[in-house]
């Protein structure tokens, strides 16, 4: 049974049953493409078939169901509810007030909301604008979304791969670090598959997103667009389920307390206030003022805008964050499971020790670390 090194394709596109791994004949057989490349016909025929080579949303959600989820937020509801008991207590300018911190609000954290959960652009970003292709046994340049399966790509340094593909001559010296988070470049040579490798570590495999840092060499593409190890991350990261942050969980417990003591406040100021021989009118508009006093109107905004900070403190350092709660996710992370070696790394080599025959072993300026 033929491997299939990637079985979760785009909805609404094909995929290429080829495997990268079959000897180079096979898979030119596979991919029906020659020394001389794809022609223009058989190129537009296929981009038709797989669809252009971008990494696409699957999903947005809708603009409805982003302001619903805004000024449906347990802390929006309380104020909703404070704001209808200022009018009911003759306080317009209380309820308006509250009205606006609700509508502000709401609309300041669907720009931050819009920002931050552009996941999948800022995974596009990884890929090149154009790429070099052989068409119809001639070199030229090519937007890289115009890219199939089966296209002849000409690599060298200082290229990104716009695609997967498997080297046919040449060899790259390429950086993983977006894929395996190795700072260290690899060498990718046009060589027979090994047996019992993942496909990121096939020493004949380049693949979208990475960076040539030397070397030259020509490669067929067996994998574009959703189907690419860059496009199934960008999947990934959208199929991930939406669940409740701690900190979501936190607020909402906060906001039901707050109504509670509210309600039982005002409830018990209410009922001293007929004891003592109050007018109900006077002790009902006492009770509703005490119920608004005790919702924090400002709770809101304050959480929306330390959020935002966050967020465009992580953007600043190359994260991408894809709702605001999860900013304060990490703070209340205690186990963080990795398939690397033990090691996070920050996707760059710094010197941290160096030794001389005069002078030995020396740290480095700036380095935590004592040399090794």
């Amino acid at each position: 049974m033929r491997h299939h090194p990637h079985p979760e394709p785009a909805a609404g596109t094909a995929v290429t049953t080829a495997d990268p791994r079959d000897p180079l004949p096979r898979l030119r057989e596979e991919l029906r493409t020659g020394e001389r490349g794809l022609s223009e016909r058989e190129a537009a025929r296929r981009l038709a078939v797989y669809g252009p080579n971008q990494v696409r949303r699957r999903e947005r959600r809708s603009l409805t169901r982003l302001v619903s989820a805004q000024l449906l937020h347990p802390l929006a509801l309380l104020l909703w509810g404070a704001g209808l008991l200022a009018f009911v207590a003759g306080m317009p300018v209380l309820g308006w007030a509250i009205l606006a911190v609700i509508l502000v609000n709401a609309v300041f954290a669907l720009l931050q909301e819009h920002q931050a959960e552009r996941a999948v652009e800022a995974l596009a970003a990884y890929l090149p604008e154009q790429a070099h292709v052989v068409r119809d046994g001639t070199a030229r340049a090519v937007e890289a979304t115009g890219l199939v399966p089966g296209d002849l790509i000409a690599l060298e340094e200082g290229d990104k791969v716009p695609a997967d593909a498997r080297l046919t001559d040449g060899a790259l010296e390429l950086d993983l670090s977006m894929l395996t988070g190795e700072s260290a470049p690899v060498d990718r040579v046009a060589a027979p598959a090994e047996q019992g490798v993942a496909l990121l570590h096939e020493p004949n495999l380049v693949f979208s997103g990475t960076t040539c840092t030397g070397g030259q060499a020509r490669a067929i593409v067996f994998a574009t667009g959703g189907h690419t190890e860059l496009g199934r991350i960008a999947a990934l990261s959208q199929r991930a389920p939406r669940g409740e942050s701690p900190l979501e969980a936190q607020v909402k417990r906060v906001a039901w307390l707050i109504a509670a003591v509210a309600v039982g406040m005002g409830m018990v100021f209410l009922l001293i206030g007929a004891l003592v021989g109050l007018p109900l009118t006077d002790a009902l508009m006492f009770a509703i003022g005490l119920l608004v006093a005790n919702v924090p109107e400002g709770l809101l905004p304050t959480i929306t805008l330390a959020l935002a900070v966050g967020v465009r403190v992580l953007a600043r350092q190359g994260a991408v964050v894809k709702r605001l709660s999860a900013v304060e996710t990490l703070g209340s992370t205690n186990v963080i499971c990795t398939d690397k070696t033990g090691t996070l790394t920050q996707n760059r080599m710094r010197l941290q020790a160096y030794w001389t025959p005069g002078g030995g072993a020396v740290t480095a300026p700036g380095s935590r670390r004592p040399p090794t």
